[in-house]
């Protein structure tokens, strides 16, 4: 999939002369942790929630309400937030995206076709991606985590299990293990003959690690 079909489009921007306390309760109303800073409409940084808290004066501080307001006042976008900024395009890949926000540690990628910002890229719209992706659309079935040692034809076998079987493929994806030698294969099947398709991939020497539907794990609080 690539970033335009996961991306917010025509994002929320700031101005860099906007102010601290402007942008923080922006923010709060549109419910959003980071926001593009455009100067003379073009995009010149980004400011993160963290940016906002880091400046914030602390608890501590000995200076009266009136004092804090001041100061935060006259603190502008473009003092305090971070440039230059890393960006993406509409047609990259979401995985190369994923990949580059693990690497640098960050949670968002404005989107630039050409030298316009048309959207932004969050960890949150690539976790709701892959989610999608994993349980095929939210369709229910059943999900087989399998392990087999790494060959040619593993996928074209395993497909032919699941159709012979009756079932229809709602989403499939794969894993290489560290070994190596083995591939860990996850698919989401609907409609299938369970003890049939476990027969078949036993007979084709496919381990079953796992077998659930999507309502098996239960998620609570404590505390």
């Amino acid at each position: 999939m690539l970033v335009k079909e996961s991306m917010t489009p025509n994002p929320i921007t700031v101005e860099a002369n906007a102010t601290l306390p402007e942008i923080a309760a922006l923010m709060r109303e549109k419910k959003i942790r980071r926001v593009p800073v455009l100067e003379h409409g073009k995009l010149v940084g980004i400011i993160s929630d963290h940016d906002i808290m880091a400046n914030m004066p602390s608890p501590a501080t000995t200076l009266s309400r009136w004092e804090m307001n001041s100061l935060l006042d006259q603190l502008l976008a473009r003092d305090f937030m971070t440039h230059p900024v890393y960006v993406t395009s509409p047609n990259c890949s979401i995985e190369s995206n994923a990949r580059f926000l693990l690497e640098k540690k960050i949670g968002a990628l404005p989107v630039m076709e050409g030298d316009q910002l048309v959207g932004i890229i969050t960890e949150s719209d690539i976790f709701r991606t892959f989610a999608a992706m994993l349980s095929g659309g939210g369709e229910p079935g059943l999900r087989f985590t399998l392990r087999a040692e790494r060959q040619r034809g593993l996928l074209a076998a395993l497909t032919a299990i699941i159709n012979d079987n009756g079932g229809r493929i709602l989403a499939l994806a794969t894993l290489n293990e560290a070994d190596g030698v083995h591939k860990q294969v996850m698919v989401k099947e609907t409609g299938g003959d369970t003890a049939g398709i476990r027969a078949a991939l036993d007979a084709a020497d496919i381990e079953v690690l796992d077998v659930r539907d999507r309502n098996s794990c239960n998620i609570s609080t404590v505390g």
